[in-house]
């Protein structure tokens, strides 16, 4: 009887903990890059997942194809821009 009093209390335990874990993370996480990032940093994670903004819906894949189509190496396209750190979406974008 004891034994399975003990089971019973763990598992209503487990169970309940299992629901308050639920009920206080989320299953998708979205992160912004942080004020130290560069701003293709930023852009990027303004852009990902893919459906989060107006900008680009199609996300990172959207801008790569984008980058690509202007012919040479995206890298060098997006290399000046790469070396900024102004701290926020906004200022990025309004540098240009």
């Amino acid at each position: 009887m004891r034994r399975l009093a003990v089971t019973f209390v763990l598992g209503t335990t487990f169970g309940l903990l299992c629901l308050l874990a639920s009920r206080t993370t989320s299953t998708t996480t979205f992160a912004d890059a942080g004020s130290h990032a560069s701003c293709i940093g930023i852009e990027s994670s303004s852009i990902a997942p893919p459906g989060s903004s107006d900008e680009f819906p199609g996300g990172r894949a959207e801008i790569s194809h984008f980058l690509k189509s202007l012919g040479g190496p995206p890298g060098a396209i997006v290399s000046g821009t790469a070396k900024l750190h102004l701290g926020s979406h906004a200022a990025c974008d309004a540098a240009g």
